[in-house]
């Protein structure tokens, strides 16, 4: 089976529509921003293992119903369970689409682990940058 897009991945409508704290909601590694995508996202598989599939993708303008061509592409892993059941997507997250980053999760779905690898950003402190400015403008930030 060929993916061309997210919906081609078995079980991802009803992930992205039941499993996202909102509807197409993927959240970055640091559990606090978070990016939007649908099944008509293009995608391309990086990588792919029992319980793991990593893919590149550009999240979605759902005014414009078009994959959004100014945001920086990234690169999602998802979980499967395929032991209770198989094929169900259980877990997303995300992170710049770099190549450093596309390596370890290659890496990490592949069974291996990154060796010192950390992950990176397109822009360096970009999401500290941001972390920052949501606490310049509140006193705490509970994330539930």
């Amino acid at each position: 089976m060929t993916i061309e897009k997210l919906g081609d991945i078995p079980d991802m409508e009803r992930y992205l529509r039941e499993d996202c704290y909102c509807p197409g909601e993927i959240y970055s590694i640091d559990g606090f921003f978070y990016q939007m995508f649908d099944t008509e996202s293009k995608c391309k598989v990086i990588a792919e293992s029992e319980g793991r599939i990593a893919v590149v993708a550009k999240s979605y303008d759902f005014k414009y119903k078009t994959d959004d061509e100014s945001a920086m592409p990234q690169a999602i892993l998802f979980w499967r369970d395929d032991q209770d059941y198989p094929g169900r997507i259980v877990s997303a997250k995300r992170v710049d689409a770099t190549e450093n980053n596309i390596g370890i999760l290659r890496t990490i779905v592949e069974g291996g682990k990154p060796d010192g690898r950390k992950i990176d950003e397109f822009e360096p402190g970009s999401t500290a940058m941001a972390l920052n400015d949501v606490m310049s403008i509140a006193d705490f930030v509970m994330v539930g």
